[in-house]
Protein backbone atom coordinates (compact mmCIF):
# COMPACT_ATOMS: atom_id res chain seq x y z
CA UNK A 1 0.00 0.00 0.00
CA UNK A 2 1.15 3.37 -0.28
CA UNK A 3 0.78 6.22 1.63
CA UNK A 4 0.91 10.16 0.77
CA UNK A 5 3.61 11.59 2.27
CA UNK A 6 2.43 15.17 4.40
CA UNK A 7 3.98 18.04 4.15
CA UNK A 8 3.99 20.43 6.66
CA UNK A 9 3.36 24.19 5.81
CA UNK A 10 5.95 26.87 7.09
CA UNK A 11 3.45 29.39 7.08
CA UNK A 12 1.26 28.46 10.49
CA UNK A 13 4.56 27.67 12.43
CA UNK A 14 6.06 29.65 15.03
CA UNK A 15 9.88 30.61 14.28
CA UNK A 16 12.51 28.98 15.40
CA UNK A 17 14.72 30.49 18.65
CA UNK A 18 17.54 30.08 15.79
CA UNK A 19 16.11 32.88 13.58
CA UNK A 20 16.41 35.38 15.67
CA UNK A 21 18.55 38.75 15.24
CA UNK A 22 21.36 37.15 17.33
CA UNK A 23 21.98 34.22 14.73
CA UNK A 24 24.02 36.33 12.63
CA UNK A 25 25.74 38.59 15.63
CA UNK A 26 29.36 37.22 16.72
CA UNK A 27 28.49 37.71 20.81
CA UNK A 28 32.68 38.09 22.43
CA UNK A 29 32.51 35.16 25.65
CA UNK A 30 35.29 36.24 28.19
CA UNK A 31 38.49 38.23 27.46
CA UNK A 32 38.49 37.14 24.05
CA UNK A 33 37.11 40.39 22.94
CA UNK A 34 38.02 42.83 20.29
CA UNK A 35 39.05 46.32 20.93
CA UNK A 36 38.99 49.80 19.31
CA UNK A 37 39.40 53.68 20.21
CA UNK A 38 36.21 55.29 20.03
CA UNK A 39 36.77 58.94 20.66
CA UNK A 40 39.65 58.57 21.67
CA UNK A 41 38.75 56.25 24.26
CA UNK A 42 39.18 52.54 24.64
CA UNK A 43 36.28 49.84 24.66
CA UNK A 44 36.25 46.32 24.05
CA UNK A 45 33.47 45.01 21.64
CA UNK A 46 30.64 43.31 23.20
CA UNK A 47 29.56 41.99 19.69
CA UNK A 48 29.60 42.58 16.72
CA UNK A 49 27.73 42.05 13.02
CA UNK A 50 27.68 43.67 9.52
CA UNK A 51 25.37 46.52 10.58
CA UNK A 52 27.04 47.47 13.65
CA UNK A 53 28.29 46.59 17.17
CA UNK A 54 27.53 47.24 20.84
CA UNK A 55 30.54 48.25 23.69
CA UNK A 56 29.93 49.74 27.19
CA UNK A 57 29.15 53.36 27.72
CA UNK A 58 32.38 54.72 28.64
CA UNK A 59 30.80 58.62 28.79
CA UNK A 60 29.63 58.88 25.31
CA UNK A 61 26.03 60.39 24.30
CA UNK A 62 23.90 58.95 21.61
CA UNK A 63 24.36 60.26 18.43
CA UNK A 64 28.12 60.21 18.70
CA UNK A 65 30.09 59.61 15.53
CA UNK A 66 33.73 58.14 15.47
CA UNK A 67 36.21 56.34 12.38
CA UNK A 68 36.95 53.41 13.57
CA UNK A 69 39.37 50.58 12.71
CA UNK A 70 39.43 46.91 13.62
CA UNK A 71 42.04 44.21 12.19
CA UNK A 72 40.05 41.40 12.20
CA UNK A 73 41.87 38.29 12.53
CA UNK A 74 39.26 35.95 10.24
CA UNK A 75 40.16 32.36 9.66
CA UNK A 76 40.04 31.46 5.92
CA UNK A 77 40.53 35.01 5.01
CA UNK A 78 42.40 36.32 1.73
CA UNK A 79 42.90 39.90 1.30
CA UNK A 80 43.05 42.55 3.80
CA UNK A 81 41.53 42.08 7.11
CA UNK A 82 41.57 45.92 7.91
CA UNK A 83 38.30 47.10 8.65
CA UNK A 84 37.69 50.33 8.79
CA UNK A 85 34.40 52.54 9.15
CA UNK A 86 32.30 55.28 10.52
CA UNK A 87 30.45 54.21 13.40
CA UNK A 88 27.23 56.08 15.45
CA UNK A 89 25.89 55.36 18.74
CA UNK A 90 22.40 54.75 17.74
CA UNK A 91 21.00 54.37 21.53
CA UNK A 92 22.48 53.86 25.26
CA UNK A 93 20.86 50.79 26.96
CA UNK A 94 19.66 50.96 30.58
CA UNK A 95 22.70 49.09 31.50
CA UNK A 96 25.06 51.27 29.53
CA UNK A 97 25.42 49.21 26.12
CA UNK A 98 25.99 51.27 23.38
CA UNK A 99 24.54 49.90 20.52
CA UNK A 100 25.72 51.38 17.11
CA UNK A 101 25.65 51.32 13.42
CA UNK A 102 28.61 51.57 10.56
CA UNK A 103 28.13 54.81 8.08
CA UNK A 104 29.20 55.19 4.97
CA UNK A 105 30.85 51.00 4.66
CA UNK A 106 31.15 49.52 1.28
CA UNK A 107 29.75 46.30 0.52
CA UNK A 108 33.60 44.66 0.78
CA UNK A 109 33.62 45.56 4.19
CA UNK A 110 30.23 44.30 5.23
CA UNK A 111 30.49 40.97 3.35
CA UNK A 112 34.26 40.95 5.14
CA UNK A 113 32.11 41.21 8.79
CA UNK A 114 29.68 38.48 7.50
CA UNK A 115 33.16 36.26 7.23
CA UNK A 116 34.41 37.54 10.43
CA UNK A 117 31.16 36.18 12.11
CA UNK A 118 30.78 33.29 10.31
CA UNK A 119 33.83 31.97 10.58
CA UNK A 120 33.84 32.62 14.56
CA UNK A 121 30.91 31.47 15.10
CA UNK A 122 32.31 27.89 13.39
CA UNK A 123 35.27 28.48 15.61
CA UNK A 124 33.29 27.95 18.81
CA UNK A 125 31.18 25.45 17.23
CA UNK A 126 33.95 23.20 16.68
CA UNK A 127 35.49 23.72 20.15
CA UNK A 128 32.03 22.88 21.68
CA UNK A 129 31.91 19.93 20.41
CA UNK A 130 35.56 19.09 20.80
CA UNK A 131 34.73 20.18 24.62
CA UNK A 132 31.38 17.51 24.57
CA UNK A 133 33.70 14.55 22.93
CA UNK A 134 35.93 14.93 26.42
Amino acid sequence: MFWKKTRQTTDTQAPLAEDKRESFRYIFKGDLRLSMDFKQKPVQLLNISAGGMAFRNEGFAQYDVDQITLLLDIPNYRGETIFSAQLRILNISDQGICRCIFENCTIEKYEMIHKYVLEMQKKDMTAKSKNQLK
